[in-house]
């Protein structure tokens, strides 16, 4: 349903969740949006990071949605802006760089959000 196996956890989502809540879109609040930087030895550098808590509509259950390795933007519009959910799409079939394998974006004008990750973890909070 979410169509993106390359996503860790997203099997684990997939059992828990009714079906109806197994879609990108469906998950239309942000209850929580973190940045940080982490440091990876083992590639001696800095990789953007960014966490955030998804809720459905009723707010009956979350998810936690990690980023690994982020570039893009994001903006929005805070005086009464909306947001519907997100598109995930994996990129790794069309020749993009490793670091960029995940692109997430909003279709909503009142979210201006085009990001790409390397990685994704999902799991669910309630």
């Amino acid at each position: 349903m979410f169509d993106t196996d390359a996503i860790e956890g997203i099997h684990e989502l997939e059992k828990e969740l009714p079906e109806a809540l197994q879609y990108w879109h469906k998950w239309g609040n942000i209850a929580e949006l973190h940045h940080r930087h982490v440091y990876r030895p083992e590639h001696g550098d800095d990789i953007c990071c960014i966490e955030m808590v998804l809720q459905d509509i009723r707010a009956a259950h979350a998810i936690r949605v990690s980023l690994f390795h982020v570039s893009g933007r994001i903006s929005f519009d805070t005086n009464g802006g909306f947001y519907s959910g997100l598109t995930i799409e994996d990129c790794a079939a069309w020749g993009y760089e490793p670091e960029h394998r995940f692109r997430i974006s909003s279709l909503e004008q009142d979210l201006d959000l085009e990001i790409y990750c390397e990685t994704i973890k999902v799991a669910l909070i309630r």
